[in-house]
């Protein structure tokens, strides 16, 4: 009987085993967003820049994919976001919350990292966010229309995870792309 349940548990252990080095190499894959330009602060470790580099490559992964399993990979649960729209929860969640609701709108949304500034504890991103208005958003149909805007983010890393972030984005382009506000006379 122990001969048999040390074969079970190996088997199941290696089975875990295989599973957990799947999802790591599905996340570290090709699907991560690469940087169109990036500079890296000489004065980090080869190794400490690494990894600020994968962790907001997950991050825009999540944003690009929609793909919650990002969040979990590169955000810490304590997560603070410094420039929240009125309503929208704080950590993980509001990640989460703002991504499926504005994916509501624009389903096929994609992130592109076009500048990356990796200095100190914290990495800066100019993206471009591109997509197609197919749902409703702020009281507004859908339009069949392409969106493009671009945002910036400052994001602080510490032990491998993002614990804050400054995000702008170019919402008078985005809401006159949605039909939200008209600028013309």
């Amino acid at each position: 009987m122990k001969l048999q349940s040390r074969w079970v548990y190996s088997i199941i252990c290696g089975l875990l085993s295989i599973a957990l080095t799947l999802t790591v190499a599905h996340a570290q894959g090709p699907l991560l967003p690469k940087p169109e330009s990036m500079t890296v602060d000489r004065s980090l470790s080869p190794a400490d820049a690494a990894q600020m580099i994968q962790t907001a490559r997950l991050f825009y992964a999540f944003w690009d994919t929609g793909n919650g399993e990002y969040t979990s990979a590169a955000v810490d649960n304590d997560f603070r976001g410094n420039t929240l729209p009125a309503g929208r929860p704080q950590g993980p969640k509001g990640l989460l919350y703002a991504s499926q609701a504005f994916r509501s709108a624009v389903p096929d949304l994609h992130c592109m990292i076009q500048d990356l500034l990796v200095s100190g504890d914290k990495v800066t991103a100019r993206l471009l966010f591109t997509g197609t208005h197919k749902g409703e958003f702020m009281g507004h149909p859908a339009t069949g229309k392409p969106v493009r805007f671009f945002a910036i983010d400052i994001l602080r890393i510490r032990d491998g995870k993002i614990v804050e972030d400054w995000h702008l984005e170019d919402n008078l382009t985005l809401f006159e792309q949605l039909g939200v506000v008209s600028l013309k006379k």
